[in-house]
């Protein structure tokens, strides 16, 4: 899935530093194809809308618009950048090397807490099970991990997830002996016997499972509605200067729903070649099926519900409060962000109002909060 809500920017001569809960080494922003590498370059010189994505069915389907000219038909010029490593498009999107990037509400919160100006324009899902702390055979409970070494990525959204998961049974990373690794290296550090349990998102858990017998989720998603929504965020200023263009993107990713929901399988197909799991084509689509639906794909009312104010848990300000709070208890965060300024609900609202997104890509068995 998707990593770190500990990126932040930092003003020193517009340097990008990592930050995590114990010391990092400053690490420069990646090179994007197509911009410069600079921290002060600005994103868009072109006319092209730069938009970063990677390996999350809620992000993969960006694919899906491009593919089938939904943003043509829009009148917009996009350009999708491919990470790989979900970090790097944190990086880039902080050192204003993209437009617009798609990330997770949690990652979104350092940035803002040291001030980046940057909008959620749409959420495209919640997570619904996709992530999950896996165990060996031998643990069958979160309260089982006590004393034993847990590995997840340092700073990031699994991370999140593991200490929430800690939390529900009355324990804190301190209970238990955390491996800070790569999320992708887990598994070999499960399957291996180097830790007792991982935080994965995937296709990591899917793979974990199907490669180590007995091993089986303990903690998912599900247990957090609302907690990981995923979302599109647009630089600010993007925002002001293209906000026609950005509406387009908008109706691209209503139309690209309704694709899916007419053409499943190939939908999927090209979500699966986006990802470049290991496999036959065949393989590849067989195994994202298998996953997909343990991301909720919000439709666009239920997407204008998550930008309303209420004290339902998939709401933006909901999960916002408890999100915020609970990583500057965890000291993840500096200091409390104005959250609530960068959801921005003009887009969602336009595209209603045009009869759009009325339905998600499946029919979902339970309907959102």
């Amino acid at each position: 899935m998707r990593f770190s809500h500990l990126v932040l920017a930092v003003s020193a001569l517009s340097a990008l530093a990592l930050a995590g809960c114990g010391p990092k080494q400053a690490s420069a922003p990646p090179s994007v194809p197509g911009t410069p590498n600079s921290p002060t370059a600005a994103a868009d010189t072109s006319g092209v809308i730069s938009i970063g994505y990677s390996d999350w069915p809620g992000w993969t389907a960006w694919a899906i618009a491009d593919k089938q000219g939904f943003f043509k038909k829009h009148n917009v010029a996009v350009k999708l950048v491919w990470f790989p490593n979900y970090t790097d498009s944190l990086n880039a999107f902080a050192a204003n090397q993209l437009d617009a990037n798609c990330q997770t509400w949690s990652d979104t919160m350092g940035p803002l807490a040291q001030g980046q100006a940057a909008k959620a324009v749409l959420i495209n899902d919640n997570s619904a099970g996709n992530d999950a702390v896996v165990a060996g055979p031998s643990i069958h409970s979160m309260k089982d991990l006590r004393g034993k070494k847990v590995a997840t990525e340092l700073g990031t959204v699994e991370q999140f997830l593991l200490d929430k998961a800690l939390a529900a049974s009355g324990m804190t990373e301190k209970d238990i002996t955390y491996v800070p690794i790569k999320v992708q290296d887990c598994p070999g550090a499960l399957i291996s016997k180097q830790v007792d349990a991982v935080a994965v998102w995937e296709p990591n858990k899917s793979q974990l499972l199907a490669k180590l017998p007995g091993s089986h989720v303990i903690f998912d998603s599900r247990s957090l509605p609302g907690q990981i929504p995923d979302l599109l965020v647009f630089q600010g200023k993007a925002i002001a200067a293209h906000p026609q263009e950005i509406q387009g993107i908008v109706d691209a990713w209503y139309d690209s729903m309704d694709w899916w929901r007419a053409h499943p399988t190939d939908a999927v197909k090209i979500m699966a070649e986006t990802a470049k799991d290991p496999g036959t084509p065949a393989q590849q689509i067989a195994f994202y099926q298998s996953f997909i639906k343990g991301t909720r794909i919000f439709s666009s009312s239920e997407a204008l519900a998550a930008f309303t104010q209420s004290s339902k848990p998939t709401s933006l300000f909901t999960s916002g409060s408890s999100i915020t709070q609970f990583l500057l208890a965890q000291k993840q965060i500096p200091k409390l962000p104005d959250y609530a300024s960068a959801i921005d609900p003009t887009f969602i609202h336009a595209a209603i109002k045009k009869g759009e997104g009325k339905k998600p890509p499946f029919d979902y068995a339970l309907k959102v909060d």
